[in-house]
């Protein structure tokens, strides 16, 4: 079952890389980011039960992928967070949250909303971690005048 899950999650981010008119490699090696945030949620939801620590990790791990993969095929950052990050979105925390809205039941709502905002502060702060933390490897390595990607 969880296979299926990451398939799907590479499969929607091959979809919105045609739909930001990626092309050829482009899109395998930004989809890729989409199914290893997807991998990284489910294998750390065995040893972690906050699902907002969870989003963190994977954030994180997708932002570290981001940056290599900038680098190694010359590609813009946006474009792999684009396309990566559509996995991670909390789309049925965000649908809960309006059809609740509407149908005037404000505590399930609100509990939907709260849910969508955590997991999105989390993703966001792991991808700000991870591009931070390359920041600060390359500025060390630069300084110690070593190779790094």
């Amino acid at each position: 079952m969880n296979w299926i899950q990451i398939i799907s999650g590479f499969f929607g981010s091959v979809g919105f890389a045609l739909l930001f008119h990626l092309r050829g490699k482009q899109v395998l090696v930004t989809a890729l980011g989409g199914g290893l945030a997807w991998a990284v949620y489910i294998f750390s939801g065995l040893f972690i039960s906050s699902y907002s620590v969870q989003f963190l990790i994977s954030g994180a791990v997708l932002g570290i992928y981001i940056e290599i993969m900038a680098i190694y095929t010359k590609m813009p950052r946006t474009a792999y967070i684009a396309v990566g990050i559509i996995p991670l979105i909390p789309g049925a925390a965000l649908y809960h949250t309006m059809y609740y809205f509407c149908q005037s039941n404000r505590s399930l709502g609100k509990e939907y909303a709260l849910e969508a905002l955590v997991t999105s502060v989390s993703i966001a702060a792991g991808l700000i971690l991870a591009m931070d933390f390359w920041k600060a490897l390359r500025r060390y390595f630069f300084k110690h005048k070593k190779q790094i990607v």
